[in-house]
């Protein structure tokens, strides 16, 4: 499953291609040749299957079309920067990501996905971030909550069927340990519903993908503020690559590479994701 929550899907397929100011920055001809891995789809640019539907990771600019950005858009960018070429998108569907890959529509997924037993069955992957769920609340109460059980008896909404759905219902246990109320979960279907929930007084605290919840924070500044070390992170997002693919240690080496320079921390606050978050190895 990609991400915690379910967005909305975009159900058709486009190529866009996005070479960060021009030119690759890396160089060109023979330089350019040299730093690039071998084994990319196309020579001289690295192609990313991608769903731009999980701000802030990767979303239009303008909501519907035109520039790709967030977090694993513009690490791609700095990807194809660090090996002098271009970078390409293939906008592909949620479940065309993995296909894509299969089928050398892409050379990498870099998009939010969590790196499960099933998909490394089938692909490899190098760890970019640690995911998992915070709680945003409003900013007078977002300090009280510092622990699971702090959401104990409180009204809580989460995405209906999502996996931090599953972790509030699973805290009756331990609120009932802790002698205390099971949190009053609410289901909505649509994420912006539950972040109304939270601004509408209906709820006291929304639990949801430490990255989107840091999205949501930034579009309701003042309104809504994020309490990070709630739960602790259980899953990992990853760039993925075929399996035993030449480009594997490539890409994992290259990810190393941008993360010992700043680079990935630069990007990580651009999109007011904590640093911290950052996990590659």
């Amino acid at each position: 499953m990609k991400k915690s929550l379910t967005f909305a899907v975009a159900a058709s397929s486009a190529v866009l291609a996005l070479a960060a100011c021009g030119a690759p920055s890396g160089g060109s001809g023979a330089a350019a040749a040299d730093k690039a891995p071998k084994g990319l789809v196309n020579a001289g640019q690295v192609t990313l299957c991608i769903d731009p539907e999980y701000p802030p990771l990767e979303y239009y600019a303008n909501g519907t079309g035109g520039d790709i950005v967030g977090f694993d858009a513009d690490a791609g960018r700095a990807l194809a920067k660090h090996w002098g070429v271009e970078a390409k998108f293939e906008v592909t569907a949620f479940d065309g990501l993995m296909p894509g890959l299969q089928s050398r529509r892409c050379d990498i997924i870099l998009g939010g996905l969590y790196m499960s037993e099933e998909r490394l069955q089938v692909a490899d992957a190098a760890p970019v971030m640690n995911a998992g769920p915070a709680v945003l609340a409003a900013p007078d109460t977002a300090a009280a909550f510092t622990s699971p059980t702090d959401l104990c008896g409180r009204s809580v909404v989460a995405q209906s069927a999502s996996s931090n759905a599953a972790r509030v219902q699973k805290l009756a246990e331990e609120c009932s340990a802790a002698g205390k109320e099971a949190p009053k979960l609410t289901e909505y279907p649509k994420t912006s519903e539950t972040v109304l929930a939270v601004l509408n007084g209906k709820a006291d605290a929304l639990v949801e993908t430490n990255v989107a919840a840091a999205y949501m924070a930034s579009q309701n500044e003042g309104k809504l503020e994020v309490a990070n070390k709630v739960f602790e992170t259980d899953t990992q997002f990853g760039v993925f690559t075929r399996k035993g693919d030449e480009l594997t240690p490539a890409v994992a080496e290259a990810f190393k590479a941008l993360h010992a320079d700043g680079t990935l921390a630069e990007l990580a606050k651009k999109y007011n994701l904590a640093p911290e978050i950052l996990d590659v190895r």
